[in-house]
């Protein structure tokens, strides 16, 4: 009876320990070795954007759209095209283009590791699980250590069984600019195929000077290609 007792006793301590989830550093280590599997496996995809930004404030409201088409092929070069662009040229100037001149600069070596999801560049602390999309997905606070305007702070969550980012939540570690008082982001991503990609962003920036800029990008008609494509029935 003893014996049994350990058995019942052992077998309950196993199962708490393996529905335990994994710590901060584990979903971390896993999230960033996935990344780097996913990435190994993407050779090139394209995909649309569509830009929407306004501006509510001094002197006067303004607003405009552009959709963009990309080209991206591994690892680091994208070559983006505006198919249209409608409304203030402006916004078009000022916002949409730099927005595309930021992504080319991030795309970088130099930026990625500025930037990463790392250890390196911010502390993680778990605050649960959480369903996102229908998928369970772990939920970490995200902070920086170092104030970076390409780094934030807020929270994001984890696919638990992909381990990919899906979606950020946060307002940056450094104000990118005098006139920007303060800023949010939540941006979302969706699985195409094997790979995890930009589905939407939604930015919100308050200006001193009493105004709010909002931009808004939703991406969209994606046709990706793998390394090692699968070939069709009857393909040798």
């Amino acid at each position: 009876m003893r014996n049994l007792v350990l058995f019942l006793f052992l077998a309950s301590a196993c199962g708490a320990l393996a529905s335990s989830p994994p710590s901060e550093h584990e979903i971390i280590t896993r999230m960033l070795a996935m990344n780097d599997v996913r990435a190994a496996a993407l050779h090139a995809y394209q995909g649309t954007r569509t830009y929407q930004v306004s501006y509510k404030g001094f002197p006067k409201n303004l607003s405009a759209k552009a959709v963009v088409k990309l080209d991206f092929t591994a690892p680091d070069k994208k070559q983006f095209t505006i198919v249209s662009e409608e409304g203030s040229k402006l916004l078009v100037n000022r916002v949409i283009k730099k927005a595309i001149e930021s992504e080319t600069e991030a795309a970088t070596p130099e930026f990625r590791n500025r930037s990463a999801l790392s250890d390196a560049n911010y502390t993680f602390k778990m605050i649960g699980n959480v369903n996102d999309g229908g998928r369970p997905c772990y939920l970490l606070q995200v902070s920086p250590k170092r104030e970076d305007k390409y780094l934030y702070d807020g929270r994001i969550c984890v696919d638990a069984a992909d381990f990919a980012v899906v979606r950020v939540d946060a307002k940056p570690a450094k104000n990118p600019s005098f006139w920007i008082s303060r800023a949010h982001v939540d941006s979302r991503s969706e699985k195409i195929g094997q790979f995890w990609l930009p589905a939407s962003l939604r930015s919100t920036s308050h200006v001193r000077i009493g105004g709010e800029a909002e931009m808004n990008i939703d991406y969209g008609n994606y046709q990706v290609s793998p390394v090692n494509p699968p070939h069709s029935a009857g393909t040798p």
